[in-house]
């Protein structure tokens, strides 16, 4: 009777060490939720806003101009000569957005993983075929990895995006990052007809693809057939990877949304909600 006693108490010390345990873990990850809350938000200029209208109606615009206006929109000369061949107001409601107040939403969608949206929207560029947009708005705990997405059609703003587990590739709309906490729109240095080829081969190679994670660890980074899974960042770089242009700064086994955006092989159009000097740094 005795013994059995002593065996039902190690089995209860032991299950009390492992709840513990459980709980410890839990503890840290919600630890690492609120860390990463508290030192990454979003990036409003610290400096006035101007009148930027004889900028923009300026018929030639200097280096300096293009800075200022920078400043103001978060938009590069690229994005801004694009806007006043077809919509310069357009310019002038990014500059508005730019400056507004916005509070953070933040949208619970997984384990100790959470979602930045803003209590509003802001504007796109005009947007081109092969565009990639991103964005730090995601994150699991410690852990800030953002989402980014291939722009396939820029004349109507549907992009290509491996979202989450449990969900094949497919077509979205850009518009949904306009209401991210921030996002980057990024342009890869390459002809219109190759990114003409990287947009077909995504929309007959890369989409209704499951999610995983962990390509390029426990499979394949670069796939010269067809893919056996993808997530959002993979997905972009492989369409580009696919016809030579690596748009992965790190080079690691997992390429990350930032590791589109620090890469040598993009240039900038609109920042949104991040330090216009430091970006996504």
């Amino acid at each position: 009777m005795a013994g059995k006693m002593k065996k039902s108490k190690r089995a209860l010390i032991v299950l009390c060490a492992v709840i513990l345990f459980l709980l410890s873990i839990v503890g840290v990850l919600q630890i690492g939720v609120v860390s990463t809350q508290n030192t990454w938000t979003r990036c409003k200029p610290d400096y006035a806003k101007t009148d930027i209208t004889p900028l923009l109606e300026k018929s030639v615009r200097t280096d300096e101009d293009y800075r200022v206006l920078y400043e103001q929109t978060g938009l590069t000369k690229l994005g801004i000569d694009d806007l006043l061949r077809v919509n310069p107001q357009r310019i002038l409601d990014i500059q508005t957005a730019l400056f507004l107040d916005y509070q953070t939403v933040r949208t619970h969608f997984a384990p100790f993983t959470y979602m930045e949206e803003i209590n509003g929207y802001t504007y796109l560029p005009l947007l081109k075929d092969g565009d990639i947009l991103v964005s730090a708005s995601t994150y699991t705990s410690f852990f800030r990895y953002g989402h980014s997405a291939l722009v396939v059609e820029g004349a109507t703003g549907t992009i290509l995006e491996s979202v989450s587990a449990g969900h094949n590739s497919a077509l979205g709309y850009a518009e949904t990052f306009s209401s991210r906490v921030n996002f980057l729109v990024l342009r890869p240095k390459a002809d219109d007809s190759v990114k003409a080829q990287v947009v077909d081969y995504a929309k007959t190679q890369l989409l209704d693809q499951p999610y995983r994670l962990t390509t390029g660890i426990f499979s394949p980074k670069y796939y010269e057939n067809g893919v056996d899974g993808t997530h959002c960042a993979h997905l972009v770089w492989q369409a580009y990877r696919h016809f030579g242009i690596d748009l992965d700064a790190t080079g690691g086994a997992v390429v990350t949304p930032r590791d589109l955006a620090l890469s040598s092989n993009v240039e900038l159009v609109q920042a949104f909600g991040f330090n216009l000097d430091t970006l996504w740094s």
